[in-house]
């Protein structure tokens, strides 16, 4: 990996998370401060901030590391369409934006990836991303529920992913292994 020590402090923190430096953490990295700054938000402590990925690549991983939206804490959601698209959610305001990577932002002809490093470093954020405010229902907080037992297989599940057959209840896949689902 090249050398980072001259890279922002939180960038690093990302690189960190993600294991390495690419294009694709970088897009998370600028796509996320430009959300951040537009909502004028900073890091999630809860669930305060949620995150609607329209993609399963790396750049998630930056607003996993930058602004605590995770899997773990339900507030990260993933419609993955393939687009390099993040809506950015502040519960506290209902205030959202929507942060597109623009098609044009590297050379139609194709960059190295070297060079869509360096553009993502040091571009403009207008010339890398729209930003548009929207209007939209975050999603729930999420619940903690009890934890059963699987009526087939007997591991816990919770109790929201089970599907009950009389008082008979079934995990997920049990219960579509028994054609319930």
């Amino acid at each position: 990996m090249p050398d980072t020590s001259d890279l922002p402090a939180d960038l690093q923190a990302a690189i960190a998370f993600h294991g390495h430096l690419c294009p694709g953490l970088l897009i998370g990295y600028r796509a996320a401060n430009a959300a951040a700054a537009s909502l004028g938000v900073v890091r999630s402590e809860d669930e305060d901030l949620v995150l609607i990925a329209e993609n399963s690549s790396c750049s998630v991983d930056a607003f996993q590391a930058l602004l605590s939206t995770t899997y773990g804490k339900g507030n990260l959601f993933l419609e993955d369409n393939g687009k390099q698209v993040f809506t950015l959610g502040d519960r506290a305001t209902g205030d959202a934006i929507r942060v597109a990577l623009r098609f044009d932002a590297f050379d139609a002809k194709g960059s190295t990836r070297e060079e869509k490093i360096e553009r993502l470093l040091t571009g403009e954020t207008e010339e890398l991303f729209h930003l548009n405010p929207v209007r939209l229902k975050l999603p729930d907080k999420a619940q903690i529920l009890p934890t059963v037992r699987c009526g087939r297989c007997h591991e816990g599940a919770m109790l929201s992913r089970t599907i009950a057959k009389g008082d008979v209840v079934y995990c997920m896949p049990c219960a579509r292994d028994l054609g319930l689902a």
